[in-house]
């Protein structure tokens, strides 16, 4: 899990996501449903209730879970070089 200090608080922001970071203070429906994220976790989720419950349909929701939710290692070097 990378922490860190939020820049624009002294709040740490203790392994949020860089994409919800990056939203205002009061984002709008659209703001939110246009993020890749969550729109990749609502073509999984929509898959997975409205075609067959698969072993693929259920990997491609797990990973869309996991993208949302957590950060990617990846995400915590970029995070950690450029604070």
């Amino acid at each position: 899990m990378c922490i860190q200090m939020s820049s624009k608080s002294s709040q740490p922001t203790d392994g949020i996501p860089a994409y919800i970071q990056s939203l205002p203070a009061e984002p709008s429906d659209e703001q939110i449903v246009e993020l890749e994220e969550v729109s990749e976790y609502k073509t999984a989720i929509s898959s997975l209730l409205n075609d067959a419950e698969d072993l693929a349909a259920l990997e491609k929701y797990k990973k869309a879970v996991k993208q949302l939710l957590l950060p990617t290692q990846d995400q915590c070097a970029t995070e950690q070089f450029q604070t």
